[in-house]
């Protein structure tokens, strides 16, 4: 009877602690699987976030840099001017080409004075304020809104065009 004693103390003992580490082994998943998910949320962000990087740094070229690149090749340059513009304008685009792939193209099918046009729209110039920036009749500045319109979406919308650029930007 002793032994069987000693055995049941033995058998009790050992059930506690499988019980106990169990419980711990169970605590132990569930902080796994939470520094999984917040990890994965993280992950998340930083694509994001990375994402919109892309996205603003393309655009701020598209913006910014192509359309003097346009108005550049307008004017008089000698062979050597040129080629050097060459040069720089292949290195630009050899830069933001991972970013081109990626970009959506309700972006990149705007041309180069639709661009400057759109800026201008998001900074709230109106028509003949941006003819007159840009040397351009006001006849021409409404085509390229509407251009810029159709581009987007937004043939035959009530949506204000100044509005949906800054919401997209």
């Amino acid at each position: 009877k002793q032994a069987e004693g000693a055995l049941r103390k033995a058998h009790d003992e050992l059930e506690k602690r499988v019980e106990k580490r169990t419980k711990d082994l169970e605590i132990q998943k569930s902080n796994l699987e939470e520094a999984n998910i917040a990890m994965q949320v993280l992950l998340d962000k930083r694509q994001e976030d990375k994402k919109e990087l892309e996205d603003n740094v393309l655009t701020n070229v598209k913006e910014m840099i192509v359309p003097y690149f346009e108005k550049i090749k307008k004017t008089k340059l000698d062979d050597q001017q040129k080629a050097v513009l060459n040069i720089v304008e292949s290195c630009l685009n050899e830069i933001i080409s991972p970013f081109t792939r990626k970009m959506s193209l309700k972006y990149l099918n705007l041309t180069p004075t639709e661009i400057q046009v759109a800026n201008l729209i998001r900074y709230g110039s109106n028509s003949k304020e941006i003819a007159d920036i840009l040397g351009l009749s006001p006849r021409t500045i409404y085509n390229h809104r509407k251009n810029i319109r159709k581009k987007f979406g937004l043939k035959n919308k009530k949506t204000n065009l100044r509005s949906h650029l800054l919401s997209t930007h």
